[in-house]
């Protein structure tokens, strides 16, 4: 009897422990936890040594190459003095693990453990520092070079195929569909006359909202994990997702987000500069990176289920996306 086709399957933690414990040096494992179902699935580690984080990607967002070139960009960024939680090798020296599931190949990488605790970044002080390690990452990263292919951070990628992915859960409401595909030719449009003047380009993390993926130390060290959306992109857009995260928890208080984003800013500033143009870029950045979220959530249901994804929730994100007076 064949078995009926799956989209995703979840590795059994205990399972996950054996393997860990037989293919890494790490000690004999103590617990082991299935923490978090994100765009990939996430299991905490602990062994009588120390504790750990084991990722394993999804089958059908993540081809080997574009893993290696994440795992090749942290140990660079490791190796020149920026704090990430870096890939572990095997006891074999290989730092991905191919496991053979329904839905085909899903690679796991085991990481360190970021020490420290994620905290929301409503301080001065933190917005500071997270701009000032952004400015360290962009600028020890100008230098990476890679012979493994990745996906561009690209109209493409950000705006062309979130339209594809929403459209036919959109159906039903063919002038709001209209409207955002209006949208989408502007915000093209103006990027592209931003391009002419020249925007910094360069390998961007992807996920800079500074609140689940960085871990802040007593110290004063600072250590960013989840580099699972790197790419070759804009620094703007990288930086731009900052700006909305902050729009966001503040339930878009002009005041409380321009007081963090200047911070955040001359942090950054204090360790490279950007141009007037990319700044003024930022915005539309913010706005697009609305857009591919609303596509990402539509592509996720399939994961995580249809039930939020309601009329309710698109109102939301059209009443956003009406309200922009700048594009």
């Amino acid at each position: 009897m064949s078995l009926f086709p799956v989209t995703y399957s979840l590795l059994s933690k205990q399972a996950v422990g054996l393997h860990i414990q037989h293919h890494y040096e790490v000690g004999s494992v103590v617990k082991i936890q299935y923490f978090l179902r994100g765009m990939n699935d996430t299991y905490e580690v602990e062994t009588d040594v120390d504790k750990y984080i084991f990722r394993i990607y999804r089958a059908d967002r993540r081809s080997l190459s574009d893993i290696e070139f994440e795992l090749e960009l942290l140990r660079f960024l490791g190796a020149n003095g920026i704090s990430v939680s870096e890939p572990i090798p095997g006891k074999d020296g290989a730092y991905l693990r191919g496991f053979d599931v329904m839905e085909g190949i899903r690679y796991g990488v085991l990481f360190q453990y970021a020490e420290g605790h994620e905290r929301p970044i409503l301080a001065a002080a933190d917005s500071y520092r997270f701009g000032e390690s952004i400015g360290h990452m962009h600028k020890a990263a100008a230098h990476f070079e890679s012979r493994h292919a990745r996906e561009q951070l690209d109209m493409e990628f950000l705006i062309d195929r979130p339209v594809s992915i929403i459209g036919p859960y959109m159906e039903h409401r063919l002038t709001d569909y209209n409207y955002l595909g209006e949208l989408a030719t502007q915000l093209k449009k103006r990027i592209s006359e931003f391009k002419v003047k020249g925007l910094d380009w360069g390998v961007c993390h992807g996920d800079l909202h500074g609140n689940t993926n960085a871990a802040f130390a007593e110290d004063g060290k600072l250590t960013h994990y989840d580099f699972d959306l790197c790419g070759y992109g804009w620094r703007a857009y990288d930086i731009a997702e900052f700006r909305l995260a902050r729009e966001i928890h503040s339930g878009h208080d002009p005041e409380e987000v321009e007081g963090l984003w200047e911070t955040f800013l001359r942090g950054y500033g204090s360790v490279r500069s950007l141009s007037e143009n990319d700044l003024a870029a930022v915005p539309f950045f913010v706005a697009i990176r609305q857009f591919w979220l609303f596509g990402l959530c539509f592509q996720d249901s399939e994961f995580v289920g249809i039930a939020d994804i309601d009329e309710g929730f698109i109102d939301s994100k059209m009443q956003y996306f009406k309200s922009l007076d700048y594009v």
